[in-house]
């Protein structure tokens, strides 16, 4: 794997979510699928919270694939989503445009699914010169088999294989600054998280200083339920 020129910065790569459709979400069963929910919304809400550009596509969404997921639709109400004819995303010229249009060279790449969705536009970008990151957890395959053998090819082809939480993680940098947004998302999509907050928040002596400091209000949001 080829190491990344620098890390992630809020001003220096764009989120690219492909096919995150609601039919798909039916039968990628590799990840639960309320965790995968969870995942995806944790995912794009970083995006948002940093301003970083985001690039949203769906294929065959009128056939079994469905529209894209309204929850990503309703967090980003002013994303055109593209709905592209061909199945590797970076062949689609409106949607290549629509990531050479924001400058940036880092890629951050979730999809529906992931050996297919994910990875053939990881790989393109590869061989274009750009840097690739995809957000495995955000993603999903039939079964956990596709998913491993697809890790194995994107690292070997050099994209960093990572996480939403890690994503997240880098991108804030700086807890004193942006530790709201980790604890604010991972409480809401991250249950273990969420158990642990609310425990520390009742027990806490300090706790007021640090709903203060992390900008929550009583105890954290309960996690998302619904699929």
């Amino acid at each position: 794997m080829t190491l990344p020129s620098s890390e992630l910065t809020t001003d220096n790569c764009v989120f690219l979510m492909i096919d995150h459709q609601v039919g798909l979400m039916q039968f990628l069963t590799s990840i639960d699928p309320l965790q995968l929910k969870n995942n995806i919304l944790g995912h794009a809400k970083t995006a948002k919270a940093f301003s970083i550009p985001v690039i949203m596509g769906t294929s065959w969404p009128h056939g079994p694939n469905g529209p894209t997921m309204p929850e990503l639709k309703a967090l980003f109400p002013d994303v055109n989503v593209i709905d592209r004819p061909v199945v590797n995303f970076w062949n689609d010229p409106a949607s290549k445009a629509a990531v050479e249009a924001t400058g940036r060279k880092k890629l951050v790449i979730s999809g529906l699914a992931t050996e297919v969705c994910a990875a053939f536009p990881a790989i393109s970008a590869l061989r274009d010169g750009y840097e690739v990151y995809v957000v495995i957890d955000a993603s999903a395959d039939f079964n956990k088999l596709i998913t491993d053998v697809t890790m194995q090819r994107l690292s070997a082809a050099g994209a960093v294989v990572t996480t939403w939480v890690a994503v997240l993680a880098e991108l804030s940098a700086n807890t004193e600054k942006n530790g709201q947004y980790i604890a604010q998302y991972l409480s809401e999509h991250m249950g273990q998280y969420y158990a642990a907050m609310n425990n520390f928040l009742g027990v806490a002596g300090n706790a007021e200083d640090v709903r203060q400091a992390i900008g929550l209000t009583g105890s954290p949001p309960i996690p998302n339920s619904g699929v």
